[in-house]
């Protein structure tokens, strides 16, 4: 299958996996600091560390063990080999991953267009709204002709939006409302739901990065609470009975995405009983203890990076084939009595003596000679790319390389030959990956 499939579909598991395990990480940590949002920003950011391309590296290593070895590499007599099947199976891979990144982009601008179309129409509800004077902020305070939670919308110029409700609360609890909304509008906790919608919309096909977004408006408003109280200095009991008062007026009503509201429909029902108990008895956070906690997690994934990062991250744009005009001749894997039924090694790729084999992708040359590995290579070359890959060119007529040196892909290694153990001109290619041979079609098209 061709590798520019096999790695996304590579990245997309790794990264579900690290989902989920830091989500339930996260839910470890927040019994403990229930209030802190920062953790969930923390978590998503964690998540992505396995698979950033930090983790390449393209430094000399040792000579492989496998191609020490006697067999796999010894070459079938030259016959082209018919390509119907493997030009079918590139062509379905291709339209496979195509069609996968269609759909993505459909998915994601439906749900982009659904928020969009969510945004405006509570745009088009406050057109209905009338001012609210008040004297807590200086922030535009409106109110709506219907029940709902009171929330702050916008972006640059936000509001307060009040539910029809509002009129009948007593001052006190009006005031802690509106105490509430301005810690939200300080905090920018609007402008951090709103990225959370997106980014939900983006990565849709991530479930846990939703459980995330809910996890994160929870302690949100756990935060807010406590803010509120401490910053406005309110009776907790009274606080506390203002929000179960919102709470019941809210019942049944609309709950509105994205926005910063005081009963939030994305809470449950245990949700509100621990909000309770934060506002009349808060924990003690000790963030020294959550900064080594992610610090560690931050470590560890970076590990993971480093492990996982030659698999996941083949620049296949930078990779071209080493040669401009051949055929195949006997491709990986295949198995004859000449090669005393042993599994060849590599790809051989018949053109005229003397034709220039090009490195396949930049890298530092690890061998340049006829005598580090077996005589039946006769002139070789083996060059170390980026991520734990090699790529081997045997059988050539002269070296034009040094041993040490950077080459570029594309430049010019040395010239197709006979030598060695062959029975007729042509290059012998190896594409390895982890000191292990792998099949270059898995990188290169070969046509």
């Amino acid at each position: 299958m061709d590798w520019t499939l096999v790695s996304p579909i590579m990245m997309l598991a790794l990264w579900l996996l690290t989902s989920y395990l830091l989500l339930n990480v996260g839910n470890l940590i927040v019994r403990r600091y229930p209030s802190s949002p920062t953790v969930w920003w923390a978590i998503l950011v964690l998540s992505a560390i396995p698979i950033l391309p930090f983790g390449s590296s393209s430094e000399l290593v040792h000579i492989p063990k496998v191609l020490l070895e006697l067999g796999g590499y010894i070459e079938q007599q030259q016959s082209q080999v018919p390509r119907n099947i493997e030009q079918s199976t590139l062509l379905l891979a291709d339209t496979l991953f195509y069609g996968v990144i269609a759909l993505y982009l459909v998915v994601a601008i439906r749900k982009l267009y659904t928020l969009f179309i969510s945004w405006r129409s509570i745009n088009k509800l406050l057109g209905t709204s009338e001012p609210f004077k008040q004297s807590v902020t200086s922030v535009p305070c409106i109110q709506l002709p219907i029940n709902c939670s009171p929330f702050v919308f916008g972006i640059t110029n936000c509001k307060i939006v009040l539910p029809n409700y509002f009129s009948k609360l007593d001052s006190e609890q009006q005031y802690s409302l509106l105490c509430h909304e301005v810690t939200h509008i300080r905090n920018k906790d609007h402008l951090a739901l709103v990225a959370w919608s997106i980014l939900g919309c983006i990565l849709w096909f991530n479930p846990f990065v939703k459980r995330m977004e809910k996890s994160f408006v929870h302690a949100l408003e756990l935060r807010c609470d406590q803010f509120t109280v401490t910053h406005f200095e309110l009776n907790k009991k009274h606080y506390a009975a203002t929000l179960v008062t919102a709470l019941k007026h809210s019942v049944n009503t609309h709950s509105f995405a994205s926005a910063a509201n005081f009963s939030s429909g994305a809470l449950s029902l245990a949700d509100y009983k621990l909000r309770l108990q934060e506002i009349i008895q808060p924990q003690s956070n000790k963030p020294v203890y959550l900064i080594i906690l992610l610090l560690l997690l931050t470590i560890l994934l970076g590990l993971v990076n480093i492990k996982a990062a030659p698999a996941l991250h083949v620049n296949t744009s930078h990779w071209h084939n080493p040669l401009d005009n051949f055929w195949v001749s006997s491709h990986y894997g295949h198995i004859s009595e000449f090669r005393n039924s042993k599994a060849h090694g590599g790809i051989d790729l018949v053109a005229p003596v003397g034709a220039p084999v090009m490195a396949v992708s930049s890298g530092t040359v690890v061998i340049a000679d006829a005598k580090t590995l077996p005589s039946r290579y006769g002139n070789v070359v083996l060059v170390q790319h980026e991520n734990g890959y090699q790529s081997l060119y045997a059988h050539l007529d002269t070296i034009e390389v040094e041993r040490g040196t950077r080459i570029q892909g594309g430049g010019k290694v040395g010239t197709l030959g006979a030598t060695g153990r062959v029975t007729g001109a042509h290059l012998h290619f190896e594409l390895l990956y982890q000191e292990q041979r792998i099949n270059p079609l898995a990188i290169l098209a070969l046509e």
